[in-house]
């Protein structure tokens, strides 16, 4: 029995211990990974339509009936109140159109201002149901259930207020209304209280100054007589027609200087209300910028280099890669300041420019206004000049009996006309009021469901969305392998099988597919075995997956019945400890196996080997079973593994290992470093490519040689059985059925000194030869004898 070194068993054990660590931080590092789009979430969906259309509306059909069960129905009381937009005169209207529409528009606010709300709250009708108002501000409660609409065409204003109780709803919405018509009647009652006194007091002011002229004209007439009235002249009219004219351009000068003054104060209080700069004009003239152009030009170019590089398939952690990014990030910056540095010029120079504009502007007003006051005062002057010289002449003339006369039309027209507005101000307040109740709220009967209906559509629709998002999320954290492109995209290593599947899918991803199970197992068996049939040694390759629950046992008898088609003598050997599912499928799970050969420094022998292996239906193919091992302890040493592939290479041209997962068992880098090379199996709807991505890193870090990995569907059978009765020297005595026994003999000779030749190189030392020589000279010695 052979003894495992120390130092062998301190580096596996340490092997062992680098993968299991390495892959325990691999898959923390993939689980949080970042944070999906709204896309890929979508997408990935589609590969569980009908789970997510079972789940979302039995979820959503919850969420809607919850929500219309917790929310309750609303019952809406409305009143309805005329408000005309034209106030109807016997005269002259009054007000203009745009006064009628904004008074019109403006009974809304009223009705919903804190002056009405406050009243109705004092209404008999409300007063009983102070069990009903929640503590806290009322007005804003109320508020929140009163709702005001306008019909500009009908001129009615509808008052609504909505309450799970029907006698709540209408007490409030009658209250509402009622301590609206109060406030509006009380208001166009005061309003016109209040013009008709001032135009009361216009009209006895009036009347007195028309008195005062009267005496005033009284006495000029006196003092003048008639006797005076022959001694006008023509002097004396132009003198009085050169005063009217005077008093006509004062009158006008200082209606200009009204108008000049009003210009000035509006100009300063648009400079004090206008804002310094306008951002529109400031982003204009920034994008007009030759300087700040160039820049987003450059920047637009190292922008498109960069999507080109991606496009191309460049890495992001290439040289070329970094260097456009980090000059595109540098490039932003440079171009971030330039832009905050034009951008303050353009507004202090802007602002100079406004308030020079502003400044001339004002200068000129204010010339203008210093002319005007000038031209006042030289009329003034001259009335002042003319007056003094009719009052001179005032013995001798009638002018100053013509102005008196003149003051007192003028008077007497003003005094005429505030009676007459007054006058028509009273009748107008005898005519219809303006706003009229036309109904009060009745008692609903009908509750309203809309909040209902609402809360249950968004809830529905949420719990549709919510559970589209975790069917989608769980499906993209999953990393389920679905396609071709899943592996191709991330692995390093070549994926067999890709092109053989594309060529199955519908071009539309539905309808009908071609059963073909075994592409990716023929285009791995001619890349892997048949490339290399010109060698002497045999190929040997283990099948193995990330996990345990694969179905890689597919693999390995596809891969076998493959080999066999092409007249290739293939040995089967199942070694996967984890489930034996190979074993199980082929009927040979209670068959002694690779299980039962013992472990030590004596290989076993030829013939010991030879019994175990079972003969399949395909006569190119034979089979080793597990064996039967312990459930407590499943182990299948490494060096059984490596003496039984030394042992039959020379007599089959491919052997192939049923192994292990990769991630469930520890023996399964152990394993794979006894033969030439390993596959992972990985299976559509099944495998997970982030897993596969961990298995291989692991393995390029163990330094355990992979040649790729063989896309399979999961489904189909390879008809590979087992028949014991079947002698496996069939083939043997077939193909030589015309030699004599003695080269027969000398072949198996020839075949044991191979393999001796052989273990002698891989292990160094010729150990256990003479025996292993004895045993091929006694086989040799049976077979010539048979």
């Amino acid at each position: 029995m052979q003894i495992e070194s120390p130092t062998d068993e301190g580096r596996r054990l340490a092997a062992s211990d680098g993968q299991t660590s390495l892959m325990h931080h691999a898959i923390g590092a993939s689980i949080h990974r970042g944070i999906p789009e709204f896309s890929d979430l979508m997408l990935a969906c589609r590969h569980h339509l009908a789970l997510t259309f079972v789940v979302s509306s039995v979820f959503a059909g919850t969420l809607a009936m919850v929500a219309w069960s917790w929310i309750r129905p609303s019952y809406h009381a409305e009143a309805l109140v005329r408000v005309r937009e034209k106030q109807n005169v016997v005269f002259a209207p009054q007000t203009s159109r745009s006064e009628d529409l904004a008074f019109f528009r403006s009974q809304a606010a009223l009705v919903r201002s804190h002056q009405v709300l406050s009243a109705a709250f004092d209404d008999d009708e409300v007063q009983p149901l102070t069990d009903v108002i929640p503590d806290g501000n009322r007005v804003e409660w109320l508020d929140g259930l009163l709702r005001v609409e306008t019909q500009s065409g009908s001129e009615v204003i509808s008052i609504t207020v909505h309450h799970e109780t029907p006698s709540v709803a209408q007490a409030f919405c009658n209250a509402i209304t009622r301590a609206y018509l109060d406030e509006i009647t009380h208001r166009m009652t005061s309003d016109r209280k209040l013009r008709e006194t001032q135009l009361e007091q216009a009209v006895v002011a009036a009347d007195l100054q028309l008195d005062k002229l009267w005496e005033d004209l009284n006495s000029v007439a006196r003092s003048v007589g008639s006797d005076s009235s022959e001694s006008l002249t023509i002097r004396d009219e132009l003198q009085f027609q050169s005063y009217r004219d005077f008093a006509q351009q004062l009158q006008a000068a200082q209606l200009r200087g009204n108008q000049l003054q009003s210009q000035l104060d509006e100009l300063q209080a648009s400079h004090e209300g206008q804002p310094a700069v306008s951002d529109e004009v400031v982003e204009k003239l920034l994008r007009q910028d030759r300087e700040v152009s160039t820049a987003r030009k450059q920047l637009m170019g190292l922008e498109l280099q960069c999507e080109q590089m991606e496009k191309i398939a460049a890495s992001s952690d290439s040289p070329q890669m970094r260097r456009l990014t980090d000059q595109r990030d540098r490039f932003a910056e440079e171009l971030e300041q330039l832009i905050q540095r034009t951008r303050a010029e353009i507004s202090e120079m802007l602002q100079i420019q406004s308030q020079s504009e502003h400044q001339q502007l004002f200068a000129k007003l204010k010339q203008q206004i210093d002319l005007n006051r000038s031209e006042k005062e030289f009329l003034r002057e001259r009335l002042t000049e003319l007056n003094s010289v009719v009052v001179r002449a005032a013995p001798k003339t009638a002018v100053p009996l013509d102005m008196s006369r003149h003051a007192v039309e003028r008077q007497s027209r003003l005094a005429d006309g505030l009676w007459k507005t007054l006058q028509e101000l009273r009748i107008e307040g005898q005519s219809q009021p303006r706003v009229a109740l036309q109904s009060l709220a009745t008692l609903p009967t009908q509750a309203n469901h809309s909040r209902q209906l609402k809360a249950a559509a968004a809830s529905g629709a949420g719990g549709w969305i919510l559970i589209m998002f975790a069917v989608g999320y769980l499906e993209w954290r999953d990393c389920r392998v679905r396609s071709p492109r899943d592996l191709v995209s991330r692995s390093r290593l070549p994926v067999f099988g890709t092109n053989s599947y594309a060529a199955t899918q519908s071009k539309f991803g539905f309808g009908f597919r071609q059963k073909q199970t075994s592409g990716g197992v023929r285009e791995a068996a001619a890349r892997i075995f048949l490339r290399n049939q010109d060698s002497a040694d045999s190929v040997t390759l283990m099948v193995t997956s990330c996990v345990a629950n694969e179905s890689r046992h597919l693999v390995s008898q596809e891969l076998a019945v493959v080999l066999g088609s092409f007249h290739r003598r293939v040995l089967l050997i199942d070694c996967d400890t984890d489930r034996g599912q190979l074993s199980r499928a082929l009927g040979a799970s209670r068959s002694d196996g690779i299980g039962q050969l013992s472990v030590g420094n004596q290989a076993p022998a030829v013939e010991t080997i030879a019994e175990l292996l079972v003969a399949t239906n395909d006569s190119e193919v034979d089979f080793m079973p597990i064996g039967t091992l312990n459930a407590d302890h499943a182990w299948i040493d490494p060096r059984t593994l490596r003496h039984v592939i030394d042992a039959m290479r020379s007599r089959y041209d491919a052997i192939i290992v049923n192994g292990p997962s990769w991630m469930g068992s520890t023996e399964g880098a152990l394993l794979a470093e006894e033969v030439d090379s390993s596959v992972f199996a990985v299976f559509v709807d099944d495998s997970r490519w982030n897993q596969l991505v961990l298995c291989e890193e692991s393995a390029r870090q163990t330094g355990i040689t992979l040649s790729g990995s063989i896309f399979h569907s999961g489904t189909g059978k390879c008809g590979l059985r087992l028949q014991p009765d079947r002698s496996r020297t069939d083939r043997t005595a077939s193909s030589a059925a015309d030699d004599t026994q003695r080269e027969t003999a000398l072949c198996l000779e020839i075949d044991a000194l191979q393999d001796e030749l052989r273990r002698v190189r891989v292990d160094g030392q010729p150990q256990g030869g003479p025996k292993e020589s004895d045993t091929m000279t006694a086989k040799t010695e049976d077979v010539t004898h048979s």
